[in-house]
């Protein structure tokens, strides 16, 4: 069984917003999650159910109102600063938007030898140069010389997406935070962005946390790892991706795979789509009672808006809901809501 490499323990993010009243946001809800050195966490949901902000609490970025995160078994709040040092330099963010994440005004060599320099793993501008010529070819952007003194906007979008990965790797890293690093990326670009992290993660041991709402990209890329499939800031359901997504017992997980386009128009003519009660999401700032999902969820009894479920089961599939047991498997020709739990 591999070490952990981070775990989350509890974790909840609070952000308190507006004066003078002080709106409270709980952004993440006592999340619970590990990623072991070298494994692959995929972490799925709808805009605004708080996955990045749970990225970012893992690479460091924000503190957690309660619960601990911990890095090699260590929380982050009692290291010292040669600890904390290591552990930000083994967690490195890639971001969604490679434009604003690259500083326009400066070249690819200078804002990749940056961070050689910072922490002395270049000892001169030559030795920069030659480091960073090999990180871009590690990344796929050869011959190196057509790349390094160009500009953020020379670049297409898949090229600066890689030339953040190449930014990442500056440093050695352990994991590396994915934030749907394909979604401004062109369909024909995608497949090498996703390739070159499985290469990553197989041939140098770098674990992943990819961060997505697009389930087909999360199959590609985490198959032999976990998923995390999260809802207003809970985990609903998680386990080994294998096992969550073929037997798939969460409501929410269930409405999501219903709504991923078959392209067999056959089937597709012959599909019953998972009716929900409601189809926008209830507000992040007044989340209801109860399970979360409730308001929208076509099996939701009274428990439901009373009580909160816990989220249960063997290690390789955990699901939070009070009825997971008894709602019908799903299947893409018999996804909508049986009458009797209507």
């Amino acid at each position: 069984m591999r070490n952990s490499l981070i775990t989350l323990e509890d974790v909840s993010l609070v952000f308190a917003r507006g004066w003078p009243s002080r709106e409270r946001v709980e952004a993440v809800a006592g999340v619970s999650l590990n990623i072991p050195e070298g494994g692959i966490l995929a972490l799925v949901g709808e805009t605004g159910s708080g996955k990045t902000t749970l990225g970012k609490l893992v690479a460091g970025l924000y503190r957690p109102t309660r619960g601990r995160v911990l890095f090699r078994g260590q929380d982050l709040r009692a290291m010292d600063r040669r600890t904390f040092l290591e552990y930000r330099r083994a967690v490195q963010l890639v971001h969604q938007d490679a434009f604003a994440a690259l500083n326009p005004v400066r070249t690819v060599y200078h804002s990749l030898k940056a961070p050689l320099l910072h922490h002395r793993l270049a000892r001169t501008e030559r030795d920069a140069r030659e480091q960073v010529a090999a990180l871009l070819t590690q990344v796929g952007l050869t011959p190196p010389e057509l790349f390094l003194d160009k500009y953020p906007h020379q670049l297409s979008g898949g090229q600066r997406q890689r030339v953040l990965l190449a930014r990442a790797l500056t440093v050695q890293p352990r994991l590396i935070v994915a934030d749907e690093p394909v979604s401004m990326v062109d369909v024909s670009l995608r497949l090498s962005i996703l390739q070159l992290l499985r290469e990553l993660n197989r041939r140098l041991g770098i674990a992943i946390l990819y961060i997505t709402h697009d389930l087909a990209t999360a199959r590609y890329l985490a198959e032999d790892g976990q998923l995390a499939v999260m809802y207003l800031g809970k985990i609903v359901e998680h386990g080994t991706f294998r096992e969550v997504l073929g037997n798939p017992r969460h409501p929410y997980l269930q409405a999501l795979l219903s709504a991923v386009p078959i392209p067999d128009p056959r089937i597709a003519r012959s599909m019953r789509p998972m009716t929900l009660q409601e189809i926008d999401p209830p507000d992040p700032r007044r989340p209801p009672s109860g399970c979360r999902f409730h308001p929208r969820c076509p099996y939701a009894r009274p428990i439901c808006r009373e009580i909160p479920p816990a989220l249960e089961g063997p290690a390789d599939h955990r699901v939070a809901c009070h009825f997971a047991a008894e709602i019908p498997p799903w299947h893409p020709l018999s996804a909508a809501s049986p009458s009797q739990w209507a």
